[in-house]
């Protein structure tokens, strides 16, 4: 017999066209707790939606394949999509991910991904009746090793199981992840084995700043020493300016807003806002990145559990206290946690440039 809240949730969602990921993690959250498949809970939950029902099935009967045109190559390209874009308006790293090489962990242990250094010399005119000269190109490799992002979060049973189930869950789960994952993609720490990759800036050295009086020259000089430095990687762009929120409305209301008004297009810039990059000023060619990630991140649920309400800093050190504990049973809380592998790497050094402007 269904729960009175199955059936409330299942009349009030019929979207078709919502995101793969958040639904993915509903349906498996539900299933978790209610002790059924994730396919029936998607069949009730999201009647609609046949091509997350497909994603989550993995039925054998049909094999699957990411360059089948009308079976898995649609049904792929937007889970994989769904997944960054799920990170939402938090993340300024899922605006940068969107626009660079995303692929697939797929159960794999390390992913190699060829790095490409730009050169002009890799090609050129040749005379009619000439032979064409062999380059041997310089390459390199950009290697992926399996990191994740992990985090507990902690909700009633009455949120779990009310029609905003999916708003919830993915509010506190895909949100703070997409902070946590902003902290670490747009620093300059170098990668930690087994816990983190290195952040996008290290070992990229910070560009000299303009020191001209008028905010208006120094905001063109600096961006366009940025650019520059990252042209010969991202070609004619696009190309990403990562600032805080103060600073990307600045360049907004200074560049965008003027071109719109002169009927200037659109351009080849895109302004992004991140909180985790402090007073600098980031621009990325967003092609010599590559990522890889989990499209459908690991979910359990926990009813009866005692969950220690602290971060991973210190519980289980020795000699520590343990933070406050809360009884999922005798509170009638669930707590649901989420593990999503993710990694990523420069395919090119030259892919990025930063500084840290005068001017606000």
């Amino acid at each position: 017999m269904k729960h009175e809240n199955q059936v409330a949730f299942q009349r009030k969602v019929r979207d078709p066209n919502g995101n793969f990921c958040t639904r993915a993690m509903t349906v498996r959250a539900l299933a978790s707790l209610w002790r059924d498949n994730a396919a029936n809970v998607s069949a009730r939950l999201y009647p609609n939606d046949d091509g997350l029902l497909q994603l989550i099935t993995r039925a054998s009967s049909a094999p699957a394949t990411t360059f089948t045109t009308g079976w898995a190559a649609e049904l792929y390209a937007k889970f994989v999509g769904d997944t960054v874009a799920a990170l939402g308006a938090a993340s300024g790293a899922a605006d940068v991910l969107r626009n660079a090489l995303v692929l697939d962990w797929n159960g794999y242990g390390t992913i190699s991904a060829p790095g490409f250094v730009a050169s002009a010399s890799n090609s050129g005119f040749v005379k009619e009746g000439d032979p064409i000269p062999v380059r041997q190109l310089t390459t390199g490799t950009a290697t992926l090793n399996p990191y994740k992002l992990a985090t507990i979060a902690a909700l009633t049973r009455e949120m779990i199981e009310s029609s905003n189930a999916e708003a919830l869950i993915s509010d506190c789960l895909i949100r703070s992840t997409g902070l946590a994952l902003d902290a670490a993609f747009f620093d300059n720490n170098a990668a930690v084995a087994n816990t983190r990759p290195a952040g996008i800036r290290n070992g990229i050295s910070t560009l000299t700043p303009s020191n001209n009086s008028d905010p208006f020259a120094a905001v063109a000089e600096d961006v366009s020493a940025l650019l520059n430095a990252v042209g010969a990687v991202g070609g004619n762009g696009p190309f990403i300016l990562v600032g805080n929120a103060g600073r990307i409305a600045s360049l907004n209301l200074r560049f965008v807003t003027r071109s719109a008004a002169v009927g200037g297009g659109s351009s080849n810039v895109i302004p992004v806002a991140s909180s985790a990059v402090g007073n600098d000023l980031i621009a990325i060619a967003p092609k010599g990145i590559v990522a890889a990630l989990s499209a459908d991140p690991e979910i359990e649920t926990s009813n009866a559990a005692a969950l220690v309400m602290q971060d991973s800093g210190t519980i289980g050190t020795p000699g520590t206290t343990p933070g406050p504990e809360r009884s999922l049973y005798q509170t009638e809380s669930i707590a649901i946690k989420c593990r999503w592998p993710v990694s990523w790497a420069l395919r090119d050094s030259r892919a990025v440039a930063w500084t840290t402007p005068g001017w606000k």
